[in-house]
């Protein structure tokens, strides 16, 4: 059997790009003021299917794995310095959620084959 196409799979899982859109647009951090807010949705809405199904498979995985954001960022500054830093997970605070799970696998929290979902 052939591999999906990204289209495929969200026509599969999520019915249509619309539908996978709003899933996103609820799960990721959206800007305060109302004319940012709109032009940040409007981005997600046209976003690629592919990125948009790699922004929801991270965010599966950090909710099944480590819960949430904060948790993820504790656990990869935990892993890189035993007693803490303050500045090392303020600094990862601002990762998007794909690159903190980038950062995560290099202190070895999570196998490639967890990311390649």
């Amino acid at each position: 059997m052939a591999k999906k196409t990204p289209l495929q799979i969200v026509k599969d899982e999520f019915g249509s790009k619309a539908a996978l859109a709003e899933k996103v647009i609820a799960v990721l951090d959206r800007p305060e003021d109302e004319e940012e807010a709109q032009a940040f949705e409007h981005g997600v809405k046209t976003m690629s299917n592919t990125k948009l199904l790699r922004l929801w498979n991270a965010h599966q995985l950090v909710s099944s794995k480590f819960g949430t954001k904060a948790e993820l960022v504790d656990a990869i500054t935990k892993a890189r310095f035993k007693g803490g830093n303050e500045d090392y997970a303020r600094k990862l605070g601002t990762f998007t959620l794909p690159k903190l799970l980038d950062v995560a696998r290099q202190h070895n929290l999570i196998k490639i084959s967890e990311l390649s979902r």
